[in-house]
């Protein structure tokens, strides 16, 4: 795991190897240093996305790179299979920094996030 990411739980997927710059459907949680929920105004990545859970579970598609995730979260899901779930520490400088996300994150948050690849591919309207 890169520095900055330490690896706090994982049950393996039984599914294909997530590959970078190939699109699937993620479940994700977030939550702030002193164990607060992150909860989101609104859902982001691609649609069709959702939030679950008043705001504190995100279900979208994101392609795996560092357009679509940020950086911790890009490194964390590397050795991951579809069906797989992790539970991350991400320290800032692999997060928001010191922008943060307004309203949301505040600026140099070090963040745990549980990551789950639910399926391959994207979804044909």
């Amino acid at each position: 795991m890169r520095s900055g990411i330490d690896l706090l739980s994982e049950q393996p997927g039984a599914g294909n190897a997530v590959r970078r710059h190939e699109w699937y459907q993620i479940r994700l949680n977030m939550w702030l240093h002193k164990g607060d929920p992150v909860r989101w105004n609104a859902p982001w990545g691609t649609e069709p996305a959702r939030l679950e859970d008043d705001g504190t579970t995100l279900v979208t598609y994101v392609r795996i790179d560092r357009e679509f995730l940020i950086a911790g979260l890009f490194y964390g899901c590397e050795g991951m299979n579809v069906g797989g779930k992790r539970k991350l520490r991400i320290a800032p400088h692999l997060a928001f920094r010191d922008e943060g996300v307004p309203g949301v994150i505040p600026p140099n948050a070090l963040l745990t996030a549980e990551l789950e690849v639910v399926s391959e591919g994207f979804p044909r309207r």
